[in-house]
């Protein structure tokens, strides 16, 4: 799947707007429009020596200056105005450490007002960050999240450190905190946050995470590829049988997420090894009718060539083995019957025989109401098709029944 890289949304967002300033590599700090600042006589002369210094261009001579206000400031004020001249002549010599320096001043003499102390407290993470001090950089997104729980950027960047510091289900669910909190204000929920929380949760090989993380992305944005990038995952780390890859298959089908000749190819030859040359058939050409293969190359053209040289006879023994399956002992043979009916799109009848077959019973109750809820889901009937796949327990099916129910959810 196409991913972010670890820290492309946070270090975005922690490099990106604050109190109106832009913050980039060497943050700018908004000048106060009204300072009111009481000094002490030491301090004062120090920090006026080193503006008309750092006006001069003697911005070494400044530095000194600067340095001597910061030593001999004790109170409040006297730091916080020792900070910004610090920061004033760090920014100008792009000394980074001083520029930190004048950060840290400002927001711990507590003079800071409010419009300037987030600025402030962003700038002090994304210093962190710059140095690849990542535990820093969390204990500042932690600060950062703590004194304004309700901005969802800050949240993001926040699991963002958590993922920088190995710390996945905590990572993973801020993201989902902050796709939350995003949905509360009415704005759109970006697609990349749905996008970076199944990544985190994928790279870290963690299934219990990675499927919810992809329901998420699949309601909100149930594109095709998102729905092929949330499916494959699922069946990485699932470690599907024959039968329920199938069944994932035919969903990718339903959801227009097979793309190129390995899906199609793929889903073709497991029908056709399953028993079912009709479905093999259909999928067959609607790869070549969305130019994803190519008819001329001899493996497409013999699995096209046996699939349909079996479709007839196959679908015309299915009304007597129809009859048959109803009167049998159990349920097997109406299982089987309902499987070749729904591979040729028949799904009324397929979804009666998957009913005949529970009702027996004697096969496996959680494939049979996966394919139920598949049948009468793509016949229209989505209440009952909900009603089924509801049914499926025990891992994977369960899950692929969900994936099965989000799909429908969404107007299929």
């Amino acid at each position: 799947m196409k991913k972010i890289s670890s820290f492309g949304l946070g270090v975005a967002l922690a490099l990106g707007t604050a109190g109106g300033a832009a913050i980039v590599a060497a943050p700018a700090i908004a000048k106060e429009k009204a300072p009111t600042y009481k000094l002490t006589k030491e301090v004062q002369a120090a920090l006026a020596e080193a503006q008309k210094l750092q006006q001069a261009g003697d911005l070494n001579g400044a530095a000194v200056k600067a340095n001597e206000g910061v030593a001999a400031a004790k109170s409040g004020d006297d730091k916080f105005v020792a900070g910004q001249i610090m920061y004033g002549v760090a920014q100008a010599r792009k000394d980074q450490a001083g520029l930190e320096q004048g950060t840290r001043l400002m927001l711990d003499s507590g003079k800071a007002p409010a419009d300037l102390k987030r600025q402030l407290m962003q700038n002090l993470a994304v210093f962190a960050v710059q140095k690849k001090d990542y535990p820093g950089a969390l204990k500042q997104f932690q600060a950062l999240n703590t004194a304004y729980p309700n901005d969802p950027d800050i949240t993001v960047s926040l699991a963002e450190m958590y993922q920088a510091n190995k710390m996945t289900p905590q990572a993973v669910q801020t993201l989902q905190q902050a796709i939350d909190a995003k949905k509360a204000t009415g704005q759109p929920v970006p697609e990349s946050w749905y996008q970076r929380m199944l990544a985190v949760a994928y790279d870290a090989k963690r299934a219990d995470l990675a499927v919810p993380a992809s329901m998420s992305l699949i309601s909100a944005y149930p594109s095709a590829s998102n729905w092929r990038d949330s499916l494959i995952i699922f069946r990485d780390s699932a470690r599907l049988d024959e039968q329920a890859n199938l069944d994932l298959m035919r969903l990718m089908r339903a959801a227009g997420a097979l793309k190129g000749e390995s899906d199609y190819y793929e889903y073709a030859n497991l029908a056709y090894l399953k028993g079912f040359p009709g479905e093999a058939q259909a999928v067959i050409n609607e790869g070549i009718a969305a130019r994803q293969l190519n008819p001329g190359k001899p493996t497409f053209a013999e699995l096209s060539r046996l699939s349909s040289a079996k479709v007839a006879a196959d679908k015309a023994s299915l009304p007597k083995l129809s009859t048959q399956a109803k009167a049998g002992a159990n349920g097997k043979l109406a299982l089987a019957t309902g499987d070749a009916y729904l591979g040729y799109g028949e799904y009324a009848k397929a979804a009666e025989l998957y009913q005949v077959a529970l009702a027996k019973g004697g096969i496996d109750a959680n494939t049979a109401n996966t394919r139920l809820g598949i049948a009468q889901g793509r016949a229209g009937n989505k209440a009952a098709a909900d009603a089924a796949l509801a049914k499926v327990t025990g891992e994977p099916r369960a899950s692929l029944a969900k994936y099965w129910q989000a799909w429908l959810g969404k107007g299929a």
